[in-house]
């Protein structure tokens, strides 16, 4: 097409006022229509390409934001907002909850909802959750002869009375918990924690990995929730007086966070909201947080330290510099705290920064959790006045595990039974747990070892008599009734003891009814043996875990507990028994049968750091926990990881204090 075409087509599109005034100017003319027209083509061009990646990049980010509250941007980052006065003790802690059950109970006044816990609804509340074990376990275990149970702690009693009254008020103002959460709906004082955990996991690393979310929950002042899904529901009372722990019977929108991206934010993005607050450190933060999982991953597992971090980091943080911008903060509505396989919190979530962020910018938290991490909380040095004065013997599990994690009836009747049976006239109670990792292939490889080990410990420890040597009859009762509290006489004509064994196999119950069954005449004591189940391999659902949480807690009812190191599920006995145990030792260089556990609180296994990881936090970033903390240490060597996950050695435990209370326990472990 020739120019003076094109010329004379754009002419009749062109404005008026660019007419020309003479047929002089029909040269300049041209010259200044195609100018026009080419600009407006462009243009048009321009516009369309920026409304296609405009539209293209909300469809990608539509998902990903809706997660943010409604009030999207917060004009001062929440580390800055000073809402309420920190927690620094026990009276704080137990004020804070007060303040936020007056706040919701405020905000029902203005609407309809009823948050009155009568006298009249309390009895209704307890007929239809029916816990006998609320209140008939302590007195359980201090029926034992040998072993004397762990003072009461007055103060966990308090704060747990006012987490009540918290939980009850929030979860009566929500209504349909389910509408709340889709809706993004909010109440004043209430924030929520959802405990979930992973699927085919035994009940051992459900409950000890939900009573370190309930800890988290009740320091932050968060209202615990559980998912149907866990079935944790269907083995344990409802804990909370007046209100309900269970949610989504659905098994949609409190599960599978990772698979429900419109529900929950990422850690990555949280992370983002954090660093937004720092403007030098944004990108180096930044990093920290995108590139956590592939660094998890490349780690020196013996430190916990990735050193080829730094020039990534110098990277992002030149880029910040160059950047000179501070990215405006969003409030986040419901955001998940790992994105791994072990579900445990990111290294981040155990600082004090990111801590403030999570208490005063997020409504909901995620957990799907399978691991204790119970020490970190103690790291954390907000959290760490409070935790050191509500449990100052550090003895966490027992208190938490009979006022919170209380068997169902269900549960509790089977172990009635078999206290009754078999535990209430015997003089001594000893518990052992033999688990086998790897199923069948590992008991037919180790079960003659591990028995023989077992045996000699036994004996060796004199928790039961010799079967092959004719004892005195009166000396071994002489050992026996050095530590009992409430013997009047030492001429009882037997001595009975009661030998309770948990395992997938029934071998070893076999080989000390063969030992014991005929040592008993000639040696005078009267040895039983019980086991209730073999099924020969780990099966998963709600009556399995009823029957599991029944043998922990037959187990936790010993004077003397023999476990197999790392495993969950005699650490739940451990927990519940307030017991310091012995772990059955089959290292393949050492020669003793068995070892003493340093700590009656549970090894916290498989941290992904043993550092804290708080670039915010300079004072105690890249520090050592146990340099800071030094009642927190490795676990027992005897405990070293049976999974060698990522190479991870060694896990971290919380050494529990000794008093004058318990000195029969320090004698028995001297023997």
């Amino acid at each position: 097409m020739s120019s003076s075409k094109m010329g004379s087509r754009l002419h009749f599109a062109a404005p008026n006022r660019f007419l020309p005034a003479a047929a002089a100017g029909i040269v300049s003319k041209n010259v200044r229509y195609k100018f026009w027209a080419v600009m407006l083509v462009g243009t048009i061009c321009v516009l369309t390409i920026l409304h296609s990646m405009t539209a293209s990049t909300f469809r990608r980010r539509s998902h990903e934001e809706s997660w943010y509250s409604e009030a999207s941007v917060v004009k001062v980052c929440p580390l800055q907002k000073h809402e309420s006065p920190p927690v620094t003790s026990v009276e704080s802690l137990i004020k804070a909850m007060r303040a936020k059950s007056r706040q919701a109970t405020a905000a029902a006044a203005a609407s309809t909802t009823e948050t009155f816990f009568s006298a009249s609804k309390r009895r209704e509340w307890h007929r239809k959750n029916p816990c006998q074990s609320r209140d008939q376990m302590r007195a359980l275990y201090m029926l034992r002869k040998v072993t004397p149970d762990v003072d009461e702690n007055p103060k966990w009693k308090l704060v747990l009375k006012e987490y009540e009254i918290l939980h009850r008020t929030c979860v009566r103002r929500m209504g349909n918990v389910t509408e709340f959460f889709l809706k993004k709906k909010t109440i004043e004082g209430c924030n929520f924690v959802v405990a979930d955990t992973e699927r085919g996991t035994g009940i051992g690393n459900k409950l000890l990995s939900i009573v370190s979310i309930f800890l988290y929950a009740l320091l932050t002042q968060r209202v615990m929730l559980v998912p149907f899904a866990t079935a944790i529901p269907g083995v344990m009372c409802e804990p909370f007086e007046g209100s309900s722990w269970v949610i989504d019977p659905e098994l949609r929108n409190f599960t599978q966070a990772r698979e429900n991206p419109k529900l929950w934010g990422t850690v990555s993005k949280f992370h983002q909201n954090v660093d937004s607050c720092f403007s030098d450190d944004h990108a180096a933060a930044e990093l920290r947080s995108s590139s956590w999982n592939r660094k998890f991953f490349n780690r020196d597992s013996s430190t916990g330290h990735d050193s080829s971090a730094g020039g990534e980091l110098q990277m992002n943080k030149s880029r910040a510099a160059a950047s000179g911008k501070n990215p405006a903060v969003k409030k986040i509505y419901a955001s998940r705290v790992s994105e791994v396989w072990d579900g445990q919190p990111h290294p981040r979530f155990f600082c004090d920064t990111e801590q403030a962020h999570y208490s005063r910018g997020v409504t909901w938290v995620y957990f799907r959790e399978s691991l204790y991490f119970v020490p970190k909380l103690f790291a954390i040095p907000s959290f760490r006045a409070v935790m050191e004065e509500l449990f100052p013997d550090r003895y966490v599990l027992p208190h938490v595990l009979r006022s919170v994690m209380l068997p169902s009836d269900a549960v509790w009747g089977r172990v009635r039974q078999v206290h009754d049976t078999y535990f209430r006239h015997a003089e001594t109670r000893v518990g052992i747990q033999v688990r086998y990792f790897h199923g069948l292939s590992d008991f037919e490889l180790l079960h003659q070892v591990t028995e023989n080990n077992i045996q000699r410990c036994l004996v060796e420890h004199k928790l039961l008599p010799d079967p092959s040597e004719k004892r005195n009859h009166n000396a071994h009762r002489h050992h026996l009734l050095q530590f009992r509290s409430n013997k009047t006489s030492e001429t009882q004509s037997l001595n009975v003891t009661t030998v309770f064994i948990a395992s997938l196999y029934q071998s070893l119950n076999e080989k000390l009814k063969n030992l014991y069954l005929r040592s008993a005449l000639e040696t005078g004591d009267a040895i039983g043996v019980v086991q209730l189940s073999h099924e020969n391999r780990q099966l998963f659902g709600l009556e399995v875990d009823r029957q599991a949480l029944t043998e922990i807690l037959c187990l936790s009812l010993s004077d003397h507990l023999l476990l197999t190191p790392q495993s969950t599920f005699g650490a739940l006995a451990q927990g519940y028994g307030g017991l310091r145990p012995w772990f059955t030792d089959i290292r393949p260089h050492t020669f003793t049968a068995c070892v003493r556990a340093q700590s009656m609180e549970t090894c916290y296994q498989l941290p992904n750091t043993k550092k804290f990881s708080c670039p915010h936090d300079l004072q105690v970033h890249g520090k050592a926990v146990s340099q800071l903390v030094p009642y927190i240490t490795d676990c027992h060597l005897v405990e070293e990881p049976v999974f060698k996950v990522r190479g991870a050695g060694l896990g971290m435990q919380l050494l529990t204090a000794h008093d004058h209370s318990n000195n029969k326990r320090d004698a028995a472990s001297n023997l």
